[in-house]
């Protein structure tokens, strides 16, 4: 049987709603995780099918398909992509800056935007946001998720920087967080068909339901349900030609970075 993996971010929940909910039928198994270890758990084959991240993608050329249509992609502002500063940003040459664990895309986001858009050489260390406080000495950090959706200016951090506006003040495109992935396998085929559909179905559940989507999440994610609205529709759930074109300047990037050795053909799933 599919096991589908699930963000357990709210950036999520607009695509699968209608599972989540049990509006949409559901005859699969559905797995919950952080980006990463969804990414993990897709290349190793314990699940079959993931919103995962976009630079896994371009990790493993040749390993997945992508899912037409769907997608999780910041029109500009992205809201839960914050680099927290100690410093405004142009004076962390040389600085530490602390990565997030929980995101690979957003990583090598910030690196495009700290050493090819703005010229800068930090030094960088990871931690585990939400178990740990960014280290003491470190002049800025990257945080992710409903934990970067919550996040305040602060005395420690009173700079904060937005890597979807920045992105999009570099490139004018939009960016593409997660993509839906599959380890392809012929065998599951059929239920990739059947699947496809439950996921065409959800999302447009969702999409038609955000307002009150939001008011029944909103305690559960800790977020006020009118931010979470305005969260919401500031996304674009789908996968269309700006998308794409948005995804393959990233990959290009990274490419140059050297984060990736080329920019990956992008290969969709085709039913049979």
């Amino acid at each position: 049987m599919i096991k589908l993996g699930h963000i357990i971010y709210s950036n999520c929940l607009p695509m699968h709603a209608g599972i989540i909910t049990g509006v949409v039928p559901f005859p699969f198994t559905l797995v919950d995780g952080i980006p990463t270890a969804l990414n993990r758990l897709l290349l190793d084959g314990g699940i079959d099918i993931s919103p995962s991240s976009s630079i896994e993608y371009a990790y493993n050329p040749g390993r997945y398909r992508i899912l037409p249509g769907f997608s999780i992609t910041s029109r500009s502002a992205a809201k839960s992509i914050i680099l927290q500063s100690s410093v405004p940003l142009n004076e962390l040459d040389r600085g530490t800056v602390a990565l997030t664990t929980a995101s690979a895309t957003s990583v090598v986001l910030l690196r495009i935007l700290l050493e090819l858009r703005s010229g800068l050489s930090p030094d960088y260390i990871d931690f585990e946001q939400g178990k740990e406080e960014p280290p003491a000495r470190v002049h800025a950090a990257l945080t992710i998720g409903d934990h970067a959706l919550k996040l305040e200016p602060s005395p420690r951090f009173p700079h904060l920087y937005d890597l979807g506006a920045l992105w999009h003040e570099f490139t004018g495109l939009p960016f593409v967080f997660a993509l839906w992935q599959v380890n392809y396998k012929k065998t599951i085929d059929k239920d990739l068909v059947l699947l496809y559909d439950v996921l065409q179905r959800s999302k447009e559940y969702g999409l038609s339901h955000l307002e009150g989507l939001a008011r029944d999440y909103s305690a559960r994610f800790g977020i006020p349900a009118e931010r979470l609205l305005d969260y919401w529709r500031s996304f674009s759930f789908d996968l269309s030609e700006k998308e794409q074109k948005g995804l393959l300047t990233y990959y290009a990037y990274a490419a140059e970075l050297g984060m990736i050795e080329s920019v990956p053909d992008l290969r969709f799933w085709q039913a049979p």
